[in-house]
């Protein structure tokens, strides 16, 4: 990461475009996210960077924030009122009863600067009593007034804190979410709060954020105790990593405060050149006028440069948290993994009816036949239909509605047990899976399964026989093979139309073939000969002698996989009701829960992440 102090104003501005794509593309991943088990972003230390001090810095413009922190009962309040100059925050004496803060704008800005971008996670409310800021709303408020007097630098927004180290939890949030949203922190001390955990802590937190920090050491016996600052600073810097800007002694002189007179003793001695910013002038100015003036810019660079080192942190910055969901996302594509192994949907439906797959075969080759054929095909299917009466009749056959009504019994009764097999292989998956028993174990055991097998029986009575759906798959099949195999399609027409006389057994039989006639997973070079024989079988037992067959058998195996594919299709087709039982009733939205979880790490939103993070390092901003 480059010098903050040689960023220029280009570079700074030229970040909210940057920022505005990172958190708009982290708030469209955290939800999947939290759904992955990651932990949420407002837990990790990059979010504070990110969404506080980027994103306010976007939005701010020329405004220098600082916030006046510290423990309890150091006198916050007065030293924020001596910023401002004048009283914008009242002192209370009882520690933790302040809950929000309060910021002090300089006159005009509330109608031109956007207060919710400007403190980001924060409800702004303009103040109307000082009793505002003891309100114990839950809600997480800003109270803001302008400063009335203009005796307010015109550039610098002060903002008075809660204790960062009382009793009440929500005071340090709040606390930490200034902190986040600041530019500089005022962190005021005494000898009594210097060194306490809770203030280290705070205090670390922002330096390792790269705030820029002053420190104003309150309630100084001074001068008398002005030797004795430095060995209280040099713990407090060692204790925390703070470099301060500069450091300041406001003595202990309650009629200079209650008169709102409180002089800032500045101590270049204890700073001189810290972290490549000058401190030392021949003047002081005072610590407001140091910070809207001539610190200015660097403080506003220092503030952008150290939030982007938090964000680009390798241990602890957002790129973890994109690692974190690829390796939940992992997880999740190993459990699918298993899913789709263990519990695949097992169907063994009965062999297609030949007359319906072939039936539309036939009707694809209508067009391709000559006049001849058609008609001794006609004269034929008419002859056919007798022979299947009297074949009925002598106890050879069954009725068309008869075999389709043994079909249809045959082939619910294949659903069904398939939905319990599937539903048993299910179990058990969830059984060796964690993952799949927190998603899918509460559905499997609280449902009303009659109903699963329910919606699979009305589905099933619903899908017709021949959708138009299948025409259309077979008249694409038919229909490419065709124009990849030209030869082989005019073979079989010329076969039809010079062996109409001899083949109308052929005919005929294929109008008769029951279920059993050929399987749907028939892929044999001998496939469409062992139809031929089937049919002879059933009617005169001629069909080995029919004209053609014999060349029928000699192109077999190149046809043999056309027929097969349309077999399948047709069969395919009949187990989607079963899919869509599992997918809408058995598993609802899990299935697709399951998928989402797993792809996460394919998202496009991260890719996007990690190409803007890798811009800004390359950037050296």
């Amino acid at each position: 990461m480059n010098d903050p102090a040689g960023a220029s104003p280009e570079t700074v501005t030229g970040i909210a475009v940057t920022v505005r794509a990172l958190c708009d593309v982290v708030e469209a991943i955290a939800p999947l996210g939290a759904s992955l088990g990651v932990p949420a972003p407002e837990e990790m230390p990059w979010h504070g960077a990110l969404f506080g001090t980027l994103q306010a810095q976007a939005a701010r413009g020329p405004l220098v924030v600082a916030a006046v922190c510290g423990g309890t009962n150091t006198g916050k309040s007065l030293v924020a009122n001596a910023l401002v100059g004048a009283a914008m925050s009242r002192s209370v004496a009882e520690a933790a009863r302040t809950r929000h803060p309060v910021a002090s704008l300089p006159a005009g800005v509330a109608a031109t600067a956007d207060l919710g971008a400007l403190f980001p996670g924060f409800v702004p409310v303009a103040w109307r009593s000082d009793e505002d800021a003891l309100d114990p709303a839950a809600e997480d408020r800003i109270i803001w007034r302008e400063d009335g007097s203009r005796r307010q630098p015109a550039r610098l927004v002060i903002v008075d804190t809660p204790d960062i180290d009382g009793t009440l939890r929500e005071n340090w949030h709040r606390a930490e979410l200034v902190r986040d949203a600041a530019d500089v922190i005022v962190a005021v001390l005494t000898q009594q709060k210097y060194n306490d955990a809770a203030v280290r802590d705070f205090f670390a937190r922002a330096a390792a954020a790269g705030r820029t920090v002053l420190v104003v050491f309150n309630m100084i016996d001074w001068p008398a105790q002005r030797p004795r600052i430095g060995g209280w600073l040099a713990t407090f810097t060692a204790e925390t990593g703070v470099v301060p800007l500069a450091v300041y002694a406001v003595p202990h002189d309650q009629a200079a405060a209650a008169a709102g007179r409180v002089p800032f003793h500045a101590l270049p001695e204890l700073t001189g050149t810290a972290g490549g910013v000058d401190t030392t002038h021949e003047r002081d100015p005072g610590p407001a006028e140091r910070l809207a003036g001539c610190d200015f810019d660097r403080i506003k660079r220092r503030a952008v440069a150290g939030a982007w080192e938090v964000v680009l942190d390798r241990r602890d910055g957002m790129g973890t948290w994109l690692d974190a969901i690829d390796r939940a996302a992992g997880v999740w594509r190993e459990t699918a993994t298993f899913l789709e192994q263990e519990s695949r949907v097992r169907v063994d439906l009965p062999p297609a009816p030949s007359d319906i797959v072939w039936n539309e075969i036939w009707s694809w080759l209508e067009p391709r036949r000559s006049r001849f054929d058609l008609a001794v095909s006609r004269l034929y299917r008419v002859a056919g239909t007798g022979v299947a009466w009297a074949a009925r009749r002598v106890g050879l056959g069954r009725s068309s509605t008869e075999r389709r009504e043994d079909f249809t019994a045959l082939e619910i009764a294949a659903l069904k047990q398939a939905l319990t097999d599937f539903v048993s292989r299910l179990e058990d998956a969830c059984r060796h899976d964690p993952r799949l028993e927190q998603l899918l174990g509460p559905r499997l055991a609280s449902a009303d399964r009659a109903v699963w097998y329910a919606d699979l029986e009305q589905r099933h009575r619903a899908l017709p026989l021949v959708s138009e759906d299948y025409r259309a798959f077979v008249k694409d099949q038919l229909d490419r093979y065709s124009a990849e195999n030209p030869e082989l399609v005019g073979w079989v027409v010329t076969a039809l139309n010079a062996g109409a006389v001899a083949r109308p057994a052929l005919t005929v039989g294929l109008g008769l073939a029951g279920a059993a006639v050929v399987p749907a997973a028939a892929a044999t070079a001998g496939g469409l000969t062992t139809l031929v024989y089937h049919v002879g079988d059933v009617v005169v037992g001629t069909a080995a002698t029919l004209a053609g067959e014999g060349a029928l058998g000699l192109t077999a195996a190149r046809l043999a996989p056309l027929v097969e594919q349309l077999f399948v299709g047709w069969s395919a087709e009949r187990s989607r009701v079963l899919a869509e039982t599992l997918h809408d009733v058995v598993l609802g939205d899990r299935l697709d829960e399951i998928d989402r979880l797993a792809t996460a790490a394919s998202r496009p939103e991260l890719a996007r992440a990690r190409q803007l993070l890798d811009a800004v390092a390359a950037e050296g901003i």
